[in-house]
């Protein structure tokens, strides 16, 4: 049982366990909060709900913060190139490292 759990707090995309339990939704928003015309780019992943809860929302999470936020930042990249640097800045989640 307890292996399951241990599971359930990795990220569906990369395997690695949630360390910044901030999910997608709260992040799209905070996102949208910066730059408003994202909004129509955003793409809210299916997210069945896991074990980890959002510290903001409360709503149980499987992405973690990292692989949402390096999606993100792959589209702003092709679509928006201007503020792929200040994206990074401001939602990095290990970005910086990836990236470099």
């Amino acid at each position: 049982m307890k292996n399951a759990q241990i599971e359930d707090a990795k990220c569906i995309t990369c395997r690695e366990g949630i360390t910044n339990p901030i999910c997608p939704e709260c992040l799209a928003k905070e996102i949208k909060y910066w730059k408003p015309e994202l909004e129509t780019s955003l793409a809210m992943p299916e997210i069945s709900a896991g074990t980890v809860k959002c510290m903001f929302c409360g709503k149980g999470m499987n992405i973690c913060a990292h692989c949402y936020s390096r999606d993100i930042y792959d589209l702003i990249k092709e679509e928006f190139p201007w503020l792929a640097e200040e994206f990074i800045e401001r939602f990095d989640f290990g970005l910086r490292e990836e990236l470099t």
